[in-house]
């Protein structure tokens, strides 16, 4: 009998080692696991970081292009709009009753339809 207990405490002392192993071994990869996990969020962190100052970059360059493209625009109306100018004063200096019977009938037209 006294082998037998003998025995069952080798046993018992075996398998509490092999336990505590088992629970060294998940800790240590619960640690390397820990350290991935804060690797791989510095990682997307500055994955954020760099892509939103390339969205940021791009948003300024194409409202730099938007606001050339109506800077061009506006001139090139303000141009239109001069030349039309120059032309009715032209016109108004070449024909003056005509332009004076024109301008009456668009105010009666617009009389007309302001009633309405």
């Amino acid at each position: 009998m006294a082998s037998t207990a003998a025995a069952t405490r080798n046993t018992t002392s075996g398998s509490n080692a092999r336990s505590e192993e088992h629970a060294a071994t998940i800790e240590q990869n619960i640690e390397r696991l820990r350290g991935d996990i804060s690797a791989l969020a510095e990682s997307i962190t500055r994955y954020g970081t760099d892509k939103t100052g390339e969205y940021k970059d791009r948003a300024n360059k194409a409202g730099k292009n938007i606001a050339n493209a109506s800077q061009q625009t506006l001139d090139s109306l303000t141009e239109e709009l001069n030349k039309l100018e120059r032309s009715l004063t032209t016109q108004v200096r070449e024909k003056p009753l005509q332009s004076l019977g024109i301008a009456a009938g668009i105010g009666f037209l617009i009389a007309l339809l302001a009633r309405r």
